[in-house]
């Protein structure tokens, strides 16, 4: 299985909180996705080159994501499996018909016999139920809503353009509709937030019935509006100690409510855990399609352009240069960060991306920083089958410290970092990175 994800980089209006590259215009909707439509025909053979290395699975722990013995998948082959998520910005801009094509492009390209999901990304103001329904007769079968909060206070504060009214009508609407698997954001931490108001935004959340949740704590970005504010002291935040309650009050009610704590910001009703990026945190190979995203392919990284003009005007020249195929083959003298060959000596425009190889010690740092995020951890025989023995002995020696400390759980082979320490995982991660 692979992931697809398409980055629409549009809004409406620019949220307080937001670090994601998307521009407040429409004005280049449809050649955007016309660029990603040539973009697609580019990468058409993008994972051929896969090189994933995994742990084979019996039928039950496939289902759970536990891990057994090891495999190399090499490319990807006929009868393909995929996860298809439209994420943000705001897809929600985007008329059913353009998400149609791009979809339906993928399937060609990829030679995709199954979505094993479809999700899209839709702010609550778009969600007539004349869009909702458009949507799900193209196949889509999971949402992610952006609430971020119940209060139109709070709304306001992070300039989202939605009501809380709109917000729960928009939940109601799809599941009339016929969708059952919904997952909604919120944020914790935010300016005036008290515990009351937290507690509240999860009882409204949970009372909806959706099937996922995505709970983030505020961070402020020195990019956005909110780190402006912020260094202007005028952005009044709770204190660390009241996030952190926050925190445990958000664990103990989604336990309370029947949903598992899969990973550091992501709960779920069994049977609900997001497919896409749950192959995010495996290692399973995906391709970002659009400016800003990435790509994963085992072996590099690929990085798109954040610029929507240049993306399209790249993008465009790429096309137009025949049998050179800017943008597939790459320069295997060139060790770290580069720019294809054939882009720079024939190709009179900048590349639209830059590619990444990673080395043996940034894979396994990858491995460490996408596994521990989660409640399946990583795998200690797993570093031994697929790294090389000192980053299995590095490993051995700093799990043991971490372990005894109670900053790591050792059951197994498998090492897993408590959920009463997910507010400090990346300082435990980070004790584990080859540096």
């Amino acid at each position: 299985m692979f992931g697809v994800y398409f980055h629409i980089p549009f809004c409406k209006s620019k949220c307080g909180y937001c670090d994601f590259y998307s521009v407040a215009s429409q004005a280049l909707v449809q050649p955007m996705v016309d660029a990603m439509l040539r973009e697609l025909e580019l990468r058409r053979n993008y994972f051929e080159k896969a090189v994933i290395a995994g742990l084979t699975r019996n039928p039950r722990q496939e289902e759970d994501a536990s891990m057994g013995r090891s495999r190399v998948e090499h490319g990807m082959t006929g009868g393909n499996t995929a996860t298809l998520y439209f994420g943000g910005g705001t897809p929600s801009l985007l008329q059913p018909e353009q998400i149609a094509a791009l979809a339906q492009k993928a399937i060609r390209v990829f030679g995709i016999k199954k979505f094993v999901e479809f999700t899209v990304e839709l702010n609550p103001d778009d969600a007539t139920p004349q869009y909702l329904q458009s949507l799900r007769d193209l196949g889509v079968d999971r949402l992610s809503v952006g609430v971020q909060s119940f209060f139109d206070d709070d709304l306001q504060r992070v300039n989202r353009r939605h009501t809380a009214e709109q917000a729960k009508d928009c939940v109601l609407s799809a599941q009339k509709i016929g969708f059952n698997n919904i997952s909604i954001d919120l944020i914790y931490g935010l300016p005036q937030m008290t515990q009351e108001r937290w507690r509240d935004n999860l009882e409204a959340a949970f009372s909806l019935g959706v099937q996922h949740l995505s709970a983030y704590a505020l961070s402020v970005e020195a990019r956005t509006p909110f780190g402006v504010q912020q260094r202007r002291g005028k952005l009044v935040l709770p204190t660390e100690g009241e996030v952190v309650e926050q925190s445990r009050l958000l664990d103990e009610l989604s336990a309370r409510h029947g949903f598992t704590h899969y990973e550091i910001s992501s709960f779920a009703r069994e049977g609900f855990f997001s497919q896409h990026n749950t192959a995010y945190w495996q290692q399973k190979p995906y391709i970002g399609l659009g400016p800003s995203a990435h790509s994963y392919n085992g072996a590099q990284r690929q990085n798109n352009v954040a610029n929507n003009t240049q993306y399209i005007e790249w993008i465009n020249a790429a096309c137009h240069c025949g049998s050179r195929q800017v943008g597939i083959n790459f320069d295997p003298q060139s060790p770290n960060w580069e720019i294809p060959r054939q882009a720079r000596d024939d190709n009179p425009v900048e590349n639209f991306f830059e590619v990444e190889n990673l080395t043996e010690e940034q894979r396994y740092n990858e491995y460490i920083f996408t596994g521990l995020r989660t409640m399946w951890g990583i795998n200690l025989e797993y570093v031994r089958q697929v790294f090389n023995s000192q980053l299995h002995k590095y490993s051995l020696e700093k799990a043991q410290k971490l372990v005894e400390n109670k900053n790591l759980t050792l059951i197994n082979e498998t090492l897993t970092i408590p959920e009463e320490r997910w507010m400090v995982a990346d300082g435990i991660m980070l004790e584990l990175i080859w540096a």
